[in-house]
């Protein structure tokens, strides 16, 4: 089997999202770290700009050989700019300026149940039973990781604006998955990307010029700040949403979008193995718990699996 053959089967796309998660599990901590230091539509059009720049030498042909197709899919291409980089990443590093770690994460995991909804009455997917206890859950595995094990956290939440605009991306990252879908299989991977990050660079600096009130602010390019900008680039833009669209035109939106439940317990890995914070009893736990409903949601109706629940109960 050549490469060709094997990027369209389904190991393929686990292969790509796994490898989309890993890339995209430290975004939140080097976000979280540059708080305060960037403004967020500033540090948002400063990651697209490099991301834009570093990936030109590979996209650019691809890009302007399919010009044609780009100028018909200019509206599709433009929603899945605004609401997977123009508005997402902004609203993001936003949100953390008011809302609480834990009402964000929780929030942020409505976003596969909103794409399985969005991709089942406007895409058609079929969705079963079992899609949706599996977003149970893994829900329920990432209020166990993010409450520490004490799910009491949970009635004494405190909702702010930030929560709001969490909630918006967690709408838009729905948007961004189902029409993605639909563009997959009209231009190249190469080229969607290409125009992903010129259009999401473009629409973020109308946000910039409103944030900065029309001057042109330059930060200090700090250590910490070049470094997390290369990563934010190429590993958590490039790579990352590579191999998340490659994975979203095998596996469909739906079942790409539970992987979202994977990148909590993904980002507690990279950080045991990047900088040695300790893993506990309750990660562990809380992870299997939210792959347990992952591979529930995917394989809960196969005839394999139902064959062995009966076997079990009988």
């Amino acid at each position: 089997m050549n490469w060709n053959e094997f990027k369209k089967t389904e190991n393929a796309g686990y292969l790509f999202i796994v490898l989309g998660v890993l890339n995209w599990s430290g975004n939140f901590v080097a976000a979280r770290g540059l708080a305060g230091t960037v403004d967020p539509a500033t540090l948002n059009l400063m990651r697209w700009s490099l991301a834009t720049l570093v990936f030109l030498p590979f996209g650019i042909r691809s890009f302007w050989r399919e010009r044609a197709q780009v100028a018909r899919l200019w509206k599709e291409l433009s929603i899945i700019a605004i609401c997977g980089i123009s508005l997402y990443d902004t609203l993001v590093f936003l949100a953390g300026n008011t809302s609480e770690a834990l009402n964000m994460s929780l929030i942020s995991t409505m976003s596969p149940l909103l794409t399985a909804l969005v991709a089942q009455f406007f895409m058609h997917e079929k969705l079963k039973t079992c899609m949706y206890a599996g977003i149970v859950i893994s829900t329920f595995g990432v209020a166990l990781l993010v409450t520490d094990g004490s799910l009491g956290k949970l009635l004494h939440m405190r909702f702010a604006q930030g929560d709001l605009l969490i909630l918006c991306t967690a709408m838009m990252s729905a948007v961004y998955n189902t029409v993605v879908k639909k563009v997959t299989d009209k231009i190249s991977q190469t080229t969607l990307l290409m125009s992903c990050c010129m259009f999401g660079t473009l629409f973020i600096i109308p946000l910039y010029i409103w944030e900065t009130g029309g001057k042109i602010v330059v930060p200090d390019f700090t250590y910490g700040l070049v470094v997390s900008l290369i990563y934010l680039s190429v590993f958590a833009s490039i790579l990352c949403y590579l191999f998340w669209n490659m994975a979203v035109e095998v596996l469909g939106a739906s079942r790409t979008a539970l992987f979202y439940y994977a990148l909590p317990p993904a980002s507690a890995v990279v950080a045991w193995f990047v900088i040695h914070e300790p893993v506990n009893l309750n990660q562990v736990v809380s992870g299997m718990i939210i792959l347990a409903g992952i591979i529930f949601a995917l394989y809960g109706d196969s005839p394999k699996f139902m064959k062995q629940k009966a076997n079990n109960y009988g």
